[in-house]
């Protein structure tokens, strides 16, 4: 019977969780958020898989109509997801609130899940209750808009899940662990370069708690080290249909003037320690300085349990050291040390005082706001507060202090999970309309727009899509028919009296090719960087495709490779159990 109330209990705390994090999702209405482009990104990959565009990389409106490869560049399994969403029937608007219901519901599994494993299922709670509520995931769903970077988080959990059962050599481990990592690349590839070191140190230290009591230490530990190496490689190889052209093509856009000058070099937005302490409450952006007008925040119930933890833990170790003893710590006080400690670099890494990492490393400046690291920093919070039962002997404490931090994330850090105002009409910011898209959302979502075309380029002509116009001038006098439009295609029968270069209204981007009456011929670029093809006098059929480029075949490939090794694990190891 007791163990029946108690299996109920959690799944109410599970669920008030939940609420207290998206209640602002289930209202009738919605909210403006800073990146309002989750609608255009949906529509966009809805276009392209109905047209057969697979893996979608295409947007051919944004880009000012001219297109652009938005998904090669874009993390896309939250908007691979929220098409198929879109797709069945929901409106576009209740399909990115179930993206960010989904980012809820898989935090709150992940954080309990790996607490519960660690430290019990109090410590389960707690973990699940301080990731799932942090303020910072608030400011991510309820102020950013960064529906990628949460869905990001919510891998994170999981990953270092998977590390403890594949270490354990237990069931479905491998897939747990290899699938996370799969998933954040693909959902957030810079939670990923922020939170995959941390996870391989936290992989290390796991490992060498357990060899303790193998006989074997050394070769136990090299297995199970080249166990994780090798899932995290076939991870990396998964994922490489999108990581590899991300990482290869990028120079083709303009991503890296866009993303890492001005407003976003990382150097303008270091954070002072103490606004970690300040709630500092806003709907703003982040600014020079301390003042920035959106909240850092650690939320008052996690800087709690975190003192309560710390000092509990202090006061072992003073026990210790007065009798002159060995400092030999038990597991949790060692798991709780590596938590902290790691903690402490991941919100230094978000202040000037580690600045000299950020200048070894240049990759980090993709990340282009240093606070960023408090991805990372939530996850370890979560666990350090975790352990506080595992820390404490009394089962009256244990449960008295769980329930109390419990009672007070939920009651206190609900109100951080609301936008700054609902508005029943968002038609200006979440729409469908092509010529919006075109135009306001293409000032919006710049970002990787193909180099060689100027940011605010002339109207397309009437064909816009598919012809622009001719290059030849004089006689220029050309009767079309539009035979094929699809995200990826573009087929016309043309009719010409001279020979013509025929200027497609398509951004030129590595990957487009022509034919003629199915014969292939070159493609070139025009004056104003648009594909052009030279087409005879005549009546012919003109085609265009976005076709696979060796890059991305060879991340295509890579991915297939993966997919076979991972296919083959899967039933070498449920054979062999």
């Amino acid at each position: 019977m007791f163990r029946i109330i108690q299996k109920y209990l959690v799944v109410l705390i599970l669920l008030s969780i939940i609420l207290a994090s998206s209640w602002a999702l289930f209202r009738s209405d919605f909210f403006r958020v800073h990146d309002f482009t989750q609608g255009a990104r949906i529509v966009e990959m809805t276009a392209g898989l109905k047209d057969g565009h697979f893996p979608v990389i295409w947007s051919s409106n944004l880009g000012y109509g001219y297109g652009m490869p938005l998904f090669e560049f874009y993390a896309p399994l939250p908007y691979y997801v929220g098409s198929l969403l879109y797709i069945i029937g929901f409106s576009l608007i209740d399909s990115i609130k179930l993206l960010m219901l989904l980012t809820a519901v898989g935090t709150t599994i992940g954080g309990y899940v790996l607490g519960k494993r660690l430290f019990g299922i109090t410590g389960g709670l707690l973990v699940s209750a301080a990731l799932t509520l942090a303020p910072y995931r608030a400011v991510n769903l309820f102020v950013r808009g960064a529906v990628s970077e949460a869905w990001g988080i919510m891998c994170l959990p999981f990953i270092l899940l998977g590390i403890i059962k594949t270490v354990k050599g237990e069931k479905n481990g491998w897939l747990i662990l290899l699938g996370s990592i799969t998933v954040l690349l693909l959902s957030h590839n810079l939670t990923a370069l922020v939170f995959l070191p941390f996870s391989i140190l936290f992989g290390l230290m796991y490992v060498l708690l357990e060899s303790k009591s193998d006989k074997k230490i050394k070769k136990y530990f090299w297995n199970i080290v080249l166990k994780l190496a090798a899932l995290y490689g076939l991870a990396v190889l998964l994922s490489s249909f999108y990581t590899v052209p991300a990482l290869l093509e990028k120079d083709f856009t303009r991503l890296e003037p866009t993303i890492l000058a001005d407003y976003f070099n990382y150097k303008l937005h270091f954070l002072s320690l103490r606004q970690f302490f300040i709630e500092n409450w806003g709907y703003g952006g982040s600014t020079y300085g301390p003042l920035d007008d959106i909240s850092f925040y650690l939320g008052f119930g996690q800087l709690l349990g975190l003192f309560l933890s710390g000092y509990i833990v202090l006061k072992a170790v003073a026990g210790i050291l007065q009798k002159k003893g060995t400092l030999s710590l038990e597991k949790h006080t060692i798991f709780y040390l590596f938590f902290i400690v790691i903690l402490a670099v991941s919100l230094l890494m978000t202040t000037a005082k580690l600045e000299f990492i950020w200048e070894l490393f240049p990759a980090l400046e993709f990340l282009q706001f240093p606070w960023r690291y408090l991805s990372a920093a939530t996850v370890f919070l979560a666990l350090a507060i975790g352990s506080l039962p595992a820390l404490l002997q009394n089962k009256l404490l244990k449960f008295g202090y769980g329930l109390f931090l419990l009672l007070l994330m939920i009651v206190m850090n609900s109100k951080y999970f609301q936008p700054e105002i609902f508005r029943s009409d968002l038609s200006d910011y979440f729409y469908s309309d092509e010529n919006k898209l075109r135009t306001e959302m293409s000032n919006t979502l710049p970002d990787y727009i193909p180099i060689q075309i100027q940011q605010k380029v002339i109207e397309p002509a009437a064909l816009r899509g598919h012809v622009l116009y001719c290059q030849v001038i004089e006689n220029c006098v050309i009767s079309y028919k539009i035979l094929d439009d699809k995200v990826h295609i573009k087929r016309i029968a043309v009719t010409s009296h001279t020979d013509q270069q025929l200027v497609f209204a398509i951004a030129d981007f590595p990957g487009w090719s022509a034919d003629i009456d199915g014969v292939k011929t070159a493609v070139t670029q025009s004056d104003e960087g648009f594909v052009q093809v030279s087409v005879p006098a005549g009546e012919h059929t003109v085609s265009i495709q976005l076709k696979q480029t060796p890059v991305r075949q060879f991340g295509l490939w890579l991915t297939i490779v993966g997919v076979g090794v991972s296919s083959g694990i899967f039933f070498w190891y449920h054979k062999k159990k």
